[in-house]
């Protein structure tokens, strides 16, 4: 009896999060700062797991998670295809393989945008019909007699592939790209809208601007493939395809070797974990592996947070208190495990 005792002693019901401080990313883009804190409000009272929000650019997030000591554990929004290249290098199989991600990610659209009064005033209504020297001028705030449109902001690898895009279909010959923060694009946005000027511009759903303006995506041919030979094993390459991109660490001359005739592919956007969370917290990589969100939901978020002046905090508290049955299919089966004691 004594040696069964003796025997069941030794292990012990132990929470193997237990001093762990789960570290996220804060991104710039409303979507991701709303999921930031979503995760962080879950991990917090569903798991009592320390969190903290670090704001960094998507480089460093994804060199410190690939690293796995802690300093950054978690990119909140990693849209793909856009983050292909980063894909290939932490996440394929083959790469490094630092970086997990969820198993379902939620569905995204992009491409070029306009003011519905724009289209209804000039007829623009495909990328086509930028490529028109009286269109551009249209577009022209400078007076240089080139239009101006917002590819995106500086750094990011969509903001790359609006150039290319660019060119390839020929407006780039008439238009300027301009690389600006978000905020900056957004202050343009408001104020050509409020004087019902005309404004082109890359941009995403789901985001608040989508419901606060009435925009309109120009049509492009639809994607049909990727051209280049680092997608051979993907399921859509496809060597005559529309979409050959290269991004500055792929080749110095990625932009003379790109070329872009169609419209995004739907992108698919993941929760992104470091894999040295499976060994230093697992229920926490648990979680994100089963956390599951919908475009519905972050476009809940977005709205709440920027056309109702929400805090974030506070409309990540009062979602996680009011969707009790959605939170608990993410922490599900995530509980205590009984490990030998040392």
């Amino acid at each position: 009896m004594l040696i069964l005792l003796l025997a069941v002693s030794t292990l012990t019901c132990t929470d193997p999060t237990t001093n762990v401080k789960v570290v996220i990313g804060e991104l710039t883009w409303d979507g991701g700062l709303a999921i930031g804190h979503v995760l962080k409000t879950v991990l917090e009272t569903k798991l009592s797991i320390e969190v903290e929000l670090v704001l960094a650019d998507q480089p460093v997030i994804l060199k410190a998670m690939d690293k796995g000591d802690g300093r950054i554990d978690v990119h909140p929004d990693f849209w793909m295809p856009n983050q292909a290249g980063q894909w290939n290098q932490y996440i394929a199989p083959g790469s490094r393989e630092t970086v997990l991600v969820n198993l379902n990610p939620y569905h995204g659209g992009q491409g070029l945008f306009i003011p519905r009064y724009v289209q209804d005033q000039y007829g623009v209504k495909d990328v086509t019909d930028l490529s028109s020297p009286e269109i551009a001028k249209l577009f022209d705030t400078d007076g240089n007699g080139k239009g101006e449109f917002w590819a995106g902001a500086p750094g990011w690898a969509s903001t790359n592939v609006e150039n290319v895009k660019a060119k390839s279909y020929g407006y780039g010959e008439f238009f300027e790209s301009i690389e600006v923060p978000v905020a900056v694009f957004q202050a343009n946005l408001k104020t050509a809208y409020s004087r019902k000027k005309p404004i082109l511009f890359y941009s995403w759903t789901p985001e608040w601007i989508h419901t606060k303006y009435d925009l309109v995506k120009l049509e492009e041919p639809p994607f049909d493939g990727f051209a280049m030979e680092s997608k051979k094993d993907d399921p859509l390459y496809n060597l005559k395809g529309c979409w050959k991109m290269y991004q500055p660490k792929d080749d110095q001359d990625w932009y003379e070797k790109s070329r872009i005739t169609c419209a995004w592919p739907d992108a698919s956007v993941f929760i992104a974990y470091s894999t040295s969370l499976t060994a230093r917290a697992p229920q926490v990589a648990q979680f994100f592996h089963q956390v599951a969100l919908s475009s519905d939901f972050v476009g809940e978020w977005i709205a709440q947070m920027v056309v109702e002046k929400r805090d974030p905090v506070d409309v990540a508290r009062k979602w996680v208190t009011n969707h009790p049955e959605i939170v608990n299919e993410w922490v599900k089966d995530i509980g205590f495990v009984r490990i030998p004691d040392n």
